[in-house]
C-alpha cells in the first residue's frame, strides 16, 4: 500500500524533486503550525481577564504576528508558484524529447516508430524499415 523506503537519488532531477517534496511538506506544517497557533491564541483572549488586562493584550499580539507570519508564509509560496510558471520549470511543462530506444526490446518487436505496425512486420530487420525510436514515454 505504502512505500516503506525511500527510493534511491540516482540524478540531479530526482534530487530536485526530493528536496521539493520535503519542501512541500514544511511548508504544510508550518501553515498547519500557524493556524493552531492563531486558534490558540484567539481561545486565550477570549479567556483571559478584562479589555484593559496585560495578558489579553499580549494575546492579541500574539493573533496579530501570526496572522502576518501567515501572511508571509503564503505569499512567499504564491511567489515561488509565479516564479515556477514564468520560467517553466515545473515537471509537468516538460517538452517530449525523441529518444533511441535500444534496450528495450519491446519497441523493436512492435515494429515502427511510437509502435506504429510497417509493412514488414515486427523485429528489427524483418522487411521492412524499423528504426526503433520512441517519442515521449
Amino acid at each position: 500500500m505504502y512505500q516503506t523506503t525511500l527510493a534511491p537519488v540516482n540524478d540531479l532531477s530526482q534530487l530536485a524533486l526530493r528536496l521539493s517534496t520535503i519542501g512541500n511538506v514544511i511548508i504544510y506544517l508550518l501553515i498547519a503550525l500557524g493556524f493552531i497557533y492563531i486558534i490558540w491564541n484567539i481561545v486565550q483572549y477570549f479567556i483571559k481577564g478584562k479589555e484593559g488586562d496585560e495578558s489579553r493584550h499580549e494575546a492579541g499580539m500574539h493573533i496579530f504576528w501570526g496572522i502576518v507570519g501567515l501572511a508571509i508564509i503564503f505569499s512567499i509560496w504564491g511567489l515561488v508558484n509565479i516564479l515556477i510558471q514564468t520560467f517553466g520549470t515545473s515537471t509537468t511543462n516538460l517538452p517530449n524529447i525523441p529518444s533511441a530506444d535500444f534496450v528495450n526490446s519491446n519497441s523493436l518487436q512492435q515494429g515502427g516508430v511510437n509502435g506504429q505496425s510497417n509493412n514488414g512486420g515486427g523485429g528489427l530487420f524483418s522487411g521492412g524499415v524499423n528504426v526503433g525510436v520512441t517519442v515521449g514515454n
